[in-house]
């Protein structure tokens, strides 16, 4: 992850407005915004969440303030400008840190941020977000980075409004016609639900976006920690090689007993097998 400062020129140039956290391997973007901050003061497109109370913006959000500080992609002679700047091909990032964050509309920049540097406003965001979700057959397990353990049922989860405008998110939607489709949308994506990057929130498809915050409001807390279910893995998960110790036999008739079903692994690796001791021994 790399993080930058957001930091307006004509306001304070050591003041934090805000806190952009790029994601290298899903090439994602996220912005929290400091709550210390007015509607006046925010950046363009951020003082519209200010105004609203929001703190954060999902991905499509934050990628758009990140795109309208870059050379376009339809922009003529792209191919002069990426070569001049030394690149091959068009990269958002890049092209924003050698922008340096700047762009005509307003006096805004980013300032690196180095993990042992970050404010402790930010750290208090990070601490709260998704470190792991875990759907099962008919709710979904939280596992947040603060140790907390939620559970969300999918009933609740299809009565969440979902689009890329977090201002929609448990906002109720006059239009019942218009609600109904939406959720039975949604009930033929949840099977796809996915962690967003960094854990700030879950996406449904490509545009449905519900951030940490509601989640964390809307679950159930579990009364048992990460730690606990770690503890319990350490335990309980075995591999192949001790599989056949328990059983007195060969790693060959591990495989034969898993491939007739006479013992099913909780997880399938490519050379190996992780059961659950207890399972096992029964």
């Amino acid at each position: 992850m790399r993080a930058y400062a957001i930091r307006d020129a004509s306001i304070d140039k050591s003041r934090d407005l805000a806190w952009l956290l790029y994601y290298e391997r899903d090439d994602t973007f996220h912005i929290e915004i400091s709550e210390s901050v007015d509607e006046w003061e925010a950046p363009l497109i951020l003082s519209s969440f200010v105004k609203r109370g929001v703190w954060a913006l999902d991905p499509y959000w934050s990628r758009l303030w990140v795109e309208q500080r870059i050379v376009p992609r339809d922009r003529q002679n792209l191919g002069m400008i990426l070569k001049n700047n030394g690149l091959k091909e068009y990269d958002t990032h890049r092209l924003l840190i050698l922008a340096n964050g700047r762009c005509a509309q307003d006096e805004c920049f980013i300032v690196p941020l180095k993990a042992e540097s970050f404010p402790p406003e930010l750290r208090r965001r990070l601490a709260v977000t998704l470190s792991c979700i875990v759907p099962t057959s008919d709710r979904t397990l939280l596992f947040y980075r603060d140790g907390l353990v939620g559970s969300i049922s999918d009933t609740v989860l299809q009565e969440l409004p979902y689009s890329r405008d977090s201002e929609d998110f448990c906002a109720v939607d006059s239009d019942r016609d218009r609600l109904e489709k939406r959720l039975r949308l949604y009930r033929e994506r949840l099977a796809g639900l996915t962690m967003q990057a960094g854990g700030h929130g879950v996406t449904v498809a490509e545009d449905g976006h519900i951030p940490v915050g509601v989640l964390r409001k809307c679950a159930t807390p579990i009364p048992v920690a990460v730690t606990d279910f770690k503890a319990y893995l350490q335990q309980e998960l075995i591999d192949t090689a001790e599989a056949a110790r328990i059983m007195d036999c060969t790693r060959q008739n591990i495989q034969d007993l898993v491939r007739r079903g006479r013992i099913k692994p909780v997880v399938t690796l490519r050379n190996n097998f992780l059961f659950l001791r207890s399972e096992l021994e029964e």
